[in-house]
């Protein structure tokens, strides 16, 4: 499996603290990385990591420990920050930050409007985070068209920006058809420990 990520970019208003002495900020540099979603190491290392489900979504892929790792070294660089890439209407961009700081790492999803500052509208890290969709409003975003990405695919880039919330009676057909889209086997038990994260009924 060879991996490249590139070109470098910049999304207004999204900073970090810039080096060498780290105490002003700046724009952060970020890297396009919208090939890998097509690699199933890609979608282990999400739904295992962000989506917390794992063992299931390693039953759920053959991926070979060797490119595993090497999807883990693209995706949690220190120094190239991939960025994964979801047209919204018009011009407004999700841009989904593998924000890879030292003892601060986390997973941003960030907004992107022309002549706006970004706004990150939610993070994903170690210690929980803010919903900030509900599942109707995430079905109605995956349907946008979008000439880059499945939606399939665009369904489960945006899926860690649901938290706990009532779920509709589409939702599990719908996560079915979302983790058959990216190439999903042993779809039953990924999609049941998916939807116990997400629906309050089971907290």
């Amino acid at each position: 499996m060879s991996l490249t990520i590139g070109p470098a970019f910049t999304i207004p208003g999204y900073t970090t603290m810039a080096p060498p002495d780290y105490d002003s900020e700046c724009d952060a540099t970020v890297y396009a990385a919208d090939d890998v979603v097509g690699y199933p190491a890609f979608w282990l290392h999400y739904l295992s990591g962000p989506l917390g489900a794992y063992p299931e979504s390693e039953a759920a892929f053959e991926v070979q420990a060797a490119d595993y790792h090497a999807m883990c070294g693209v995706l949690d660089d220190p120094e190239r920050w991939p960025v994964a890439s979801v047209r919204l209407d018009g011009e407004v961009w999700l841009r989904i930050v593998y924000r890879n700081v030292e003892d601060e790492a986390g997973l941003d999803f960030v907004e992107e409007r022309p002549g706006w500052p970004a706004e990150v509208v939610t993070s994903v890290e170690g210690h929980g985070f803010t919903s900030a969709m509900t599942w109707a409003e995430l079905l109605a975003a995956a349907a946008l068209p979008d000439e880059r990405l499945t939606w399939a695919q665009r369904l489960i880039l945006m899926l860690p920006m649901l938290g706990p919330q009532e779920l509709s009676g589409d939702a599990e057909e719908a996560m079915h058809r979302a983790l058959d889209g990216i190439g999903a086997t042993s779809r039953s038990a990924l999609a049941a420990a998916l939807l116990d994260a997400l629906d309050w009924r089971t907290h």
